[in-house]
């Protein structure tokens, strides 16, 4: 493994136990004190995650609904055709 591989476990388990001990309000910490802003930043970071997440919900939602519009409109197109492919053959039928 390369010394990449071993940071990043460590760091994201860092971020793990540090973010929730960080966000949680307390009434000794004065506003102006380091440990103040990050704890502004990481509700700032959780609401941006969860804006971007709902944000990409609304998309993949989006994108489905126009995909199965366009499926069911090529689908009904082709019965269309079908069905007019299937008129001629018994017209044809029908006249010889």
């Amino acid at each position: 493994m390369t010394r990449r591989r071993l940071r990043l476990p460590e760091a994201i388990a860092l971020i793990a136990t540090a973010l929730p001990a960080l966000a949680s309000p307390t009434e000794t910490t004065p506003a102006d004190s380091p440990f103040a802003a990050m704890r502004s930043s990481a509700h700032e970071f959780g609401s941006s995650v969860k804006r971007g997440s709902v944000e990409i919900g609304h998309r993949v939602q989006q994108g489905t609904r126009q995909a199965g519009q366009q499926l069911h409109s090529g689908i009904h197109q082709m019965g269309n055709g079908i069905h007019r492919w299937w008129n001629g053959v018994r017209t044809g039928l029908a006249h010889a």
